[in-house]
């Protein structure tokens, strides 16, 4: 098959890049300008290639190299290497520079070929074509990633502000059930000294009752004892004002009973009941607290 490697037709032999200036020498090598002419200005100049590339003396040399050494390059790469026939067709089917005798050969058989100026015409627009949406669809993409950009620092910034938001948020509720368990503890201890002191008053009465209710059962069971009834009925009714026991010991236990014993027994009810109250977020809020600490 007849092609061309744009590669080893592009690339300088001495640097192996692609050609600066290039030029050809007549043994049909070629380099770029500032390549060669590092071999060319020596007393014997020689191609790179080998020195049997050049012939005739140094001035016959020296001449072509001034006047006919300097040719383009794509002179020589429009021929064929194979047919040494001009590249006049362009392969559709390999995408490759043919010849007409390439064109004629069985490689090339049933291949679509096109004129090289017309091929090179519409690859151009093609590739004109090519590089404006490319263009577009590079100024899409950036668009889009400035877009998804600006949403993650966005995201990033109201992230930030609902840290912000809920770090105040719990602290102003610490604050507030601080403030709530200070305000209890002061509330119930205001009301465990006015139970304790109304419990106290309690228990003083009910020890005066008792003291007295002990020293009368003492003065009865002395009475008693009395078997003579003269000494018996003067020995109760001396200093006893009240008449029988019934008189004296009922109305105090009574008294007890239905005053200051109601006291008592409602402080031991909401005690019992304080301790077994469970204490929530919406019941300390609800201004609940004040009933379930009353004693």
């Amino acid at each position: 098959m007849a092609s061309v490697s744009y590669a080893e037709d592009l690339a300088c032999s001495a640097c192996l890049t692609i050609f600066t200036d290039p030029v050809t020498l007549p043994c049909g090598h070629s380099f770029c300008r500032q390549c060669i002419t590092k071999f060319l200005v020596r007393d014997n100049p020689i191609c790179p290639h080998g020195p049997a590339s050049f012939y005739g003396s140094l001035s016959k040399i020296q001449k072509r190299k001034c006047s006919t050494i300097v040719m383009p390059v794509f002179q020589v790469a429009e021929l064929c290497p194979e047919h040494e026939e001009k590249l006049k067709l362009f392969c559709i089917t390999d995408q490759q520079l043919a010849c007409i005798i390439c064109r004629d050969g069985e490689e090339h058989e049933g291949h679509r070929f096109k004129p090289v100026k017309e091929a090179a015409a519409s690859l151009r627009k093609e590739l004109e074509t090519f590089e404006q949406h490319a263009a577009d669809d590079i100024h899409a993409i950036e668009t889009l990633a400035d877009i998804q950009k600006n949403e993650m620092f966005k995201t990033r910034e109201k992230s930030q502000q609902l840290t912000i938001q809920i770090k105040k948020q719990f602290q102003e509720m610490h604050d507030f059930l601080r403030r709530r368990e200070n305000e209890i503890k002061r509330e119930l201890k205001h009301k465990e000294e006015d139970s304790v002191g109304k419990m106290r008053e309690a228990l003083e009465a009910v020890d005066i009752v008792l003291s007295d209710s002990r020293e009368l059962k003492e003065k009865v069971n002395l009475v008693l004892k009395i078997s003579e009834p003269e000494n018996f009925l003067r020995s109760w009714t001396e200093g006893n004002k009240m008449g029988t026991s019934g008189h004296v010991v009922r109305p105090r236990l009574n008294e007890l009973q239905g005053g200051r014993g109601r006291v008592v027994r409602a402080v031991c009810l909401h005690s019992e009941k304080d301790a077994s109250t469970r204490f929530d977020p919406h019941y300390l809020h609800s201004g609940s607290l004040s009933k379930t600490l009353s004693f």
